[in-house]
């Protein structure tokens, strides 16, 4: 045997030891998950119930670390240059998916560059108003934007929302001027009071103002309306015909993550997401999806990335 194949060899041998290396004895120490979302918005409660589940299926704590702004990009960043070790995970929302064909400062220019390991539901967004504003309907609404003697301001904190209030203001022909928040959290005490006039939020973050009637939901980007909210329709039955947002949470890695180790954490997954547990969280949050593998996780990025590609292509929207 020459001296190039035993290195050949010697190499294959390499990378089989310690692929099993990473089987074998991954995880040692805890988890960082990352989210980019500030800490008590339903984004952040989702990770943290995630986090909990994870806990026992891997034996070693899974820790949420709130890393908000940048339209969700600061976090995203820290995830994609953190070392392929399975210690540092992104909790992603769809809306990264549009970040690089919205922003120039995106850190990532494809959310297919990080590795897939799982999917658990969405939020819903949905466009809420103060019920200072005279509109009751998405149709009022428009009306009241075309007539006002100054722009309506509208909150954001993510391109989520950015998409769907294009989405809205594009088909019944207004304009909104955007304000930008770190995070719901931060929105809602202007919205509440009034300071800024709509926001397109998760469900599950305005849900509770619209019940108690501090808010009102004007309409919600699905295909259906939502059981818990029955008389709210959706935006395709107030005259905008767009498809609905695809939403969901994706758990992702750094690239170059090795199999062994995604398979890992796709197993903790969809242990922590078949609990009793975290289903009653997730319908306490409105988060409505079930469990995807890392293949059709990386399907569904994809999906998300193309719907703001011709969102972008058809508005020439943009975040900067």
């Amino acid at each position: 045997m020459n001296r190039l194949t035993l290195g050949l060899v010697a190499s294959a041998l390499a990378l089989w030891m310690g692929q099993l290396a990473a089987q074998t004895t991954y995880p040692s120490k805890p988890i960082r998950l990352i989210v980019p979302a500030p800490a008590g918005g339903p984004s952040d409660a989702a990770a943290r119930a995630l986090a909990k589940g994870m806990n026992s299926g891997l034996g070693y704590e899974v820790l949420v670390d709130n890393r908000p702004g940048g339209n969700t990009g600061i976090g995203a960043g820290v995830a994609l240059s953190a070392a392929p070790d399975g210690y540092t995970l992104l909790f992603a929302l769809a809306s990264n998916a549009g970040l690089p064909h919205l922003s120039k400062t995106s850190p990532y220019k494809s959310l297919a560059e990080f590795s897939p390991i799982a999917t658990i539901g969405g939020n819903t967004q949905c466009l809420v108003v103060p019920p200072t504003v005279p509109a009751r309907t998405l149709a009022e609404f428009a009306a009241y934007a075309k007539t006002s003697a100054k722009p309506l301001m509208r909150g954001s904190n993510n391109v989520a929302e950015d998409m769907v209030a294009g989405q809205i203001t594009g088909a019944l022909g207004f304009t909104l001027e955007r304000v930008p928040y770190k995070g719901a959290p931060q929105m809602l005490p202007d919205l509440l009071e009034g300071r800024i006039q709509a926001a397109v939020l998760p469900v599950g973050a305005s849900a509770p103002h619209v019940r108690s009637g501090r808010l009102v939901m004007l309409g919600c980007s699905m295909s259906e309306r939502i059981t818990a909210l029955p008389t709210v329709p959706t935006l395709s039955e107030s005259g905008v015909s767009a498809a609905p947002l695809i939403t969901a949470h994706f758990v992702l890695g750094p690239p170059r993550l090795p199999a062994e180790i995604v398979e890992r954490l796709a197993a903790a997954v969809r242990q922590a997401a078949q609990s009793s547990e975290f289903r009653q969280e997730m319908e306490r949050l409105l988060i409505v999806g079930s469990f995807r593998s890392p293949a059709e996780t990386r399907d569904l990025m994809l999906q998300a990335e193309a719907q703001y590609v011709q969102f972008v292509r058809e508005t020439g929207a943009s975040i900067d």
